[in-house]
């Protein structure tokens, strides 16, 4: 439990690209949107957890200023360790009748039963290696024939780096290859 204890520590916290942003303002070229990350464990707003659970769920909320728009994206995660003591990242739907504006780390009414938890089927597991106390992961999901989903992350103490693409039929539609940098603000 202890890598899982150092990964979540990486993870948890809040995080933004300002400095990314910055430095491609200088260079006069924005390639991506400014973002924010909030994570934070929240196995006690989950009821019904099993008595030797053990695992960490956590919530991921992603918030993207994209200029003309603003997106919210919040998800469901799990975090165990596998057979051979790494990480892995399982993916969960958000719970029935919640928004994604209510699904917050900071919400007090926000409370899930982990009976009612359903595993997303379209997201692959992603399993992160640790080297010298950075976690690196790659997860490729086929969301539907032709449509794929790549995510790529690294965890380290003070930084997530974070790599998003979708594609259909090999052309991407969304994301970006070049990853988002989050430094650590709180």
């Amino acid at each position: 439990m202890e890598i899982l204890n150092q990964f979540l520590k990486n993870l948890c916290g809040e995080f933004n690209n300002n400095r990314q942003i910055e430095e491609e303002l200088k260079v006069g070229e924005v390639k991506h949107p400014k973002a924010k990350h909030i994570n934070a464990i929240c196995n006690n707003k989950i009821s019904n957890l099993p008595k030797d659970f053990n695992g960490y769920f956590v919530i991921e909320e992603s918030y993207y200023d994209l200029g003309n728009r603003k997106n919210i994206l919040p998800h469901l995660f799990l975090f165990t360790l596998n057979e051979d003591n790494n990480v892995v990242l399982t993916s969960y739907e958000l719970p029935e009748g919640v928004s994604k504006e209510d699904f917050r780390n900071n919400n007090d009414n926000l409370f899930m039963d982990y009976s009612e938890l359903i595993k997303s089927e379209k997201f692959t597991p992603m399993v992160y290696k640790e080297e010298n106390g950075v976690f690196h992961g790659e997860s490729v999901s086929e969301f539907s024939p032709g449509f794929t989903f790549t995510l790529k992350e690294s965890t380290e103490s003070d930084r997530l780096i974070v790599s998003e693409v979708f594609r259909k039929n090999g052309k991407i539609t969304f994301g970006f290859v070049d990853p988002i940098v989050y430094d650590r603000v709180k």
